[in-house]
């Protein structure tokens, strides 16, 4: 990581312009949900200061996941072009190789605008601070970067069986981050049981929110799956270890 944030500090000019880029879009997507609060009281019941903290949880914690464990996405460019087996001579494990490709420190930016939206829903939704709600903040966000984490594996593991795979992917990952900075009672009760049980994406940030806001389960699901959080997390992230193994081995090589 090092290696790389110092090549990129090589351009100064043009990361200081990749990030003030990165920062305005991740501005503009908050931008877009203040705009559907200026239009409309509450949104899938919830309140702006509401929804704020309910977003503000799903960005930081995918930004933060997007800093650690981006470098699958650029998996399919080093198939291509013959460079992923030099990732797998190396005396370092494949995988925190992988993670750290072509880290670059622009990826900190989006931060500032999420964790923006984290501050103001929490200085303004009406919660009902406990010890228990507090420690769930932090939690919600570890939670969340290992969800998304997990998520980021499979990308890695997919791009490998199907080289050119990225914008497919794209669907779950930044798809996911999407739909998880909005309340899931907008999808409709079939969509919800799959986000929680399918593709956990529930457990993110959308069920210990509900704890910390005081909000009903629109599933009816009983209390402690506020908590199951990091249950969901550690099986994900089983599966996708397995999926990157098994990925691993049916990798043939180039040949150039």
């Amino acid at each position: 990581m090092r290696m790389w944030a110092r090549s990129a500090l090589q351009y100064r000019t043009s990361l200081a312009l990749l990030m003030v880029n990165s920062t305005l879009i991740a501005a503009l997507e908050l931008a877009a949900l203040l705009v559907v609060y200026g239009n409309v009281p509450s949104l899938g019941g919830f309140s702006l200061s509401e929804a704020l903290y309910l977003y503000g949880t799903a960005q930081t914690a995918f930004f933060i996941s997007d800093l650690l464990f981006t470098g699958t996405e650029y998996l399919s460019a080093r198939i291509r072009m013959g460079t992923f087996d030099s990732l797998l001579i190396r005396p370092v494990g494949v995988l925190p190789q992988v993670f750290a490709d072509q880290f670059t420190p622009r990826r900190f930016c989006p931060l500032i605008a999420s964790c923006g939206a984290l501050a103001a829903g929490l200085s303004t939704a009406p919660i009902h601070w406990t010890w228990l709600r507090v420690a769930l903040v932090p939690y919600t966000l570890l939670t969340g970067v290992a969800i998304f984490g997990a998520i980021w594996v499979f990308v890695g593991a997919f791009q490998i069986l199907v080289t050119d795979a990225t914008e497919v992917m794209n669907i779950v990952t930044y798809g996911g981050q999407y739909m998880t900075s909005y309340p899931l009672s907008l999808y409709g009760r079939n969509l919800m049981w799959f986000l929680t049980f399918a593709v956990p994406l529930g457990f993110v940030n959308w069920q210990p929110t509900l704890y910390v806001l005081g909000h009903p389960d629109p599933l009816g699901l009983p209390t402690p799956f506020r908590f199951a959080g990091p249950l969901f997390a550690a099986a994900l992230w089983g599966v996708a270890l397995i999926a990157w193994r098994a990925a691993l081995r049916h990798h043939r090589s180039t040949g150039s």
